[in-house]
């Protein structure tokens, strides 16, 4: 069976977007302070894939659908789920900064987390799940291989520190985007997941933003 359209667009809008900032994420980054670059790489990513492919690829009609936190008897164990990985986040990244949080860090890994959290979710998973709908094994392999694979240019941002490291972030994100799309697929909605994805951002960008004395 043939990709479909949407299915094409969204494998090449993916794979683009690795190899374009593989590109540009070295070869700029040196060039401004680090958080300038890392803010600029996301702002970029944000503005120019995860918008625009969500827009684009899924129907307007079911976009508020896919932000669903509702569940059937099956699925009640999502919450509890994705509690149980946003403490053990808070407590491998967030408990060992505590003491050199800032107010300031704290509101600027929270602006961050939400924007960041909401717009993955909707690009990685619920334009897949909507995309892909014929194709599941399809949809769920390659939408948690591109998401991997696009951290690999963000580990290239010059003078950005990584808690654990370059590895850390890339494996990280493999994990849990591996989780979340477990999630997603088999409720068919990204709500739980954005919820536990802003979650999770918050205490990793904290801890990020401590690393690197951003704030």
């Amino acid at each position: 069976m043939a990709l479909t359209r949407p299915q094409i667009g969204f494998v090449a809008a993916g794979t683009a977007l690795t190899l374009v900032l593989a590109v540009l994420v070295p070869a700029l980054t040196p060039l401004v302070p680090p958080f300038v670059g890392y803010a600029g790489t996301m702002l970029l990513y944000w503005i120019g894939f995860c918008v625009p492919v969500f827009l684009v690829l899924v129907p307007p009609g079911r976009r508020r659908a896919l932000f669903s936190l509702s569940l059937d008897a099956r699925n009640r164990w999502v919450p509890l789920a994705i509690g149980v990985q946003v403490l053990a986040v808070a407590i491998g990244a967030f408990v060992p900064v505590l003491g050199a949080l800032t107010a300031l860090s704290l509101a600027l890994a929270g602006a961050m987390a939400l924007i960041n959290g909401v717009l993955e979710e909707a690009a990685w998973r619920g334009t897949v799940i909507e995309a892909f709908a014929n194709r599941p094994i399809a949809g769920f392999a390659l939408g948690w291989a591109l998401f991997t694979l696009w951290h690999v240019p963000l580990a290239m941002a010059a003078g950005t520190v990584y808690p654990g490291g370059p590895a850390a972030l890339v494996g990280g994100a493999a994990g849990l985007g591996l989780f979340w799309s477990l999630i997603a697929w088999r409720t068919r909605t990204i709500g739980w997941i954005a919820l536990a994805h802003i979650g999770t951002n918050f205490f990793a960008f904290s801890a990020l933003n401590v690393e690197n004395g951003w704030v």
